[in-house]
């Protein structure tokens, strides 16, 4: 076919499909390009809501043994040395701790009245790795974390009430108690008590 043959407007329908063509395809690009910036708005948005929430918070100041002591509703025994406390607080729930070290004869007096009726401590049948550590447990006070001693170590745990003594009746939490003979004759006590309801602060 010459061109004096080709069809009146076929030139023009050719350039108009090829321009729409090619607008097709950068409407395509585009929405691809705001596809992907989106996908990576939300991700950076996602992770920082997400650290946001998951962000270590907060070591409390000002927190002594004796605060944390009364506050817990342990009576320490008076020979106690070595005496730790923290106090870690965030959105879900609050946590004190409490340790300290005694000779192993004042820790089963001092443990015998948390016992509730009929329960006994526990060896640690599933220890943790050593140098594991958690956000809100005692490596902060600088001890190794309970749950990886398995030697000498006892588990047990009460609330308030549990153990129908007179110290079973004044610790104000849920407390996880341990009690690791690391000596012969010389036992640390650890005391992780958790409330879901703010733990009132110590002041200066």
């Amino acid at each position: 076919m010459s061109h004096s043959e080709i069809p009146a407007g076929a030139g023009k329908r050719v350039g108009s499909w090829r321009r729409k063509l090619a607008v097709g395809a950068w409407v395509f690009s585009g929405l691809c390009v705001l596809g992907v910036l989106g996908t990576v708005l939300m991700v950076v948005y996602g992770s920082g809501e997400s650290a946001e929430h998951t962000k270590p918070c907060c070591w409390e100041a000002h927190v002594t043994p004796e605060w944390a002591a009364k506050t817990m509703g342990f009576r320490v025994p008076a020979t106690a040395v070595d005496r730790r406390a923290g106090l870690h607080t965030n959105g879900q729930y609050d946590v004190a701790l409490l340790a300290f070290t005694v000779t192993t004869a004042e820790a089963d007096r001092f443990l015998k009245p948390l016992q509730p009726e009929g329960t006994q401590l526990v060896r640690n049948a599933h220890p943790e790795e050593p140098g594991y550590t958690r956000s809100d447990g005692f490596s902060h006070l600088g001890l190794p974390e309970p749950e990886t001693f398995v030697e000498g170590m006892r588990m047990g745990g009460l609330c308030r009430g549990d153990a129908k003594t007179l110290e079973g009746e004044a610790v104000r939490f849920c407390t996880d108690i341990y009690a690791h003979e690391f000596q012969p004759g010389t036992t640390r006590i650890y005391l992780w008590a958790g409330s879901d309801a703010a733990i009132d602060k110590p002041t200066p």
